[in-house]
C-alpha cells in the first residue's frame, strides 16, 4: 500500500521535480498577510527566484502578480514589454539586485520593517524600510505608524482614497551601536579616535540620492553600512560642519540674529 502510493506521488511530479504546474515556494506565499515589510515582500521574489536560488545565478524572475498587495509604484506591477519604459526596466532590475542582495548577504537581517546592518569593522546599523513612501525610515518605528494611520477606517484622516498625511517616523534616520556623542572608530583615517561635539543620539540622518531609485539607494546605503568607514566619515564631517557654524552664530550674533532670534535676546 505504501509502495503504491509512492508510486501515484512520483507520477504527479513534473519535469522539474515538484508536484504540479506552480513551485511550492510560490504556492506557499501567505495572499492574505501584509506585504508591507520588506520582510514579506523578500519571500515573494525569494520564491520566484527558486532555481536561480538553487544555480546560484542572478535573480531575473519578476514575480506574476503578488505585487499589487504591496504599495509598489503600480507600473512595476506587472511585465509589458510594449508598454514599459526604459526606466521602469531599470528599476525593476534594481529591486531583483536588490533582493538578491539582502538574501544572500549574511551582514544583512530582516526583521519585519526592520532592517540591520552588521558593519566588519563590528558597528551595527538598523532602520527600517518604508515601501509607501520611500523612505529608511526610524527603526521600529513602521509598525506603531501603521497601527495609529490605519485609523483612516473611522474617518480621522479623510477619504479612504486619500494618502497617509500623519508619519509616526523621522525619515532618512539610522540608529547605530555608538553611544552619544560617540568617538569616531579608530579605523576611519583622518578622524579615527576624535569625539564628536554636537551628535546628541544615536542616530544620525543620511539623505537618498534624488536621482536614484528606491532600491539601488537602499543597496547602497546597505553597503555603506557594511564597509563601517565612509559612513563614519560622513557623519564626523557633518559635526565638524556644525561645529563651525555654531561658533560663527557665536562670533557674529552672540545674543541672537535681530531678525529672527530677537524673543532670545
Amino acid at each position: 500500500m505504501n509502495k503504491k502510493t509512492n508510486q501515484n506521488q512520483n507520477q504527479k511530479q513534473n519535469e522539474h521535480g515538484w508536484d504540479g504546474d506552480v513551485h511550492p515556494d510560490i504556492e506557499a506565499i501567505d495572499h492574505d498577510a501584509n506585504h508591507e515589510p520588506m520582510e514579506q515582500l523578500l519571500k515573494i521574489f525569494s520564491a520566484y527566484n527558486h532555481q536561480h536560488r538553487k544555480d546560484g545565478t542572478p535573480w531575473k524572475v519578476w514575480p506574476d502578480w503578488e505585487l499589487v498587495l504591496t504599495s509598489m509604484n503600480d507600473a512595476l506591477h506587472f511585465e509589458d514589454v510594449e508598454r514599459d519604459t526604459p526606466e521602469i526596466c531599470v528599476e525593476r532590475q534594481h529591486w531583483l539586485s536588490f533582493m538578491e542582495f539582502i538574501h544572500t548577504n549574511e551582514a544583512i537581517t530582516i526583521d519585519g520593517y526592520t532592517a540591520i546592518i552588521d558593519g566588519r569593522f563590528g558597528h551595527q546599523f538598523t532602520f527600517d524600510i518604508c515601501l509607501e513612501y520611500e523612505y529608511w525610515v526610524s527603526p521600529r518605528s513602521l509598525v506603531e505608524h501603521y497601527q495609529k494611520t490605519n485609523a483612516a477606517r473611522t474617518g480621522q484622516l479623510g477619504p479612504p482614497w486619500k494618502r497617509n498625511t500623519l508619519l509616526f517616523f523621522s525619515r532618512h534616520e539610522i540608529e547605530h551601536s555608538l553611544e552619544a556623542y560617540w568617538q569616531c572608530p579608530e579605523h576611519v583615517p583622518t578622524f579615527g579616535g576624535q569625539w564628536t561635539r554636537y551628535t546628541h543620539g544615536n542616530r544620525f540622518c543620511i539623505e537618498r540620492q534624488e536621482e536614484e531609485t528606491f532600491p539601488l539607494a537602499l543597496q547602497t546605503l546597505m553597503q555603506l553600512c557594511i564597509d563601517d568607514t565612509d559612513i563614519w566619515r560622513m557623519m564626523f564631517e557633518q559635526d565638524l560642519a556644525d561645529i563651525e557654524h555654531h561658533e560663527f552664530m557665536e562670533r557674529e550674533w552672540p545674543g541672537g540674529r535681530p531678525d529672527q532670534d530677537w524673543e532670545y535676546q
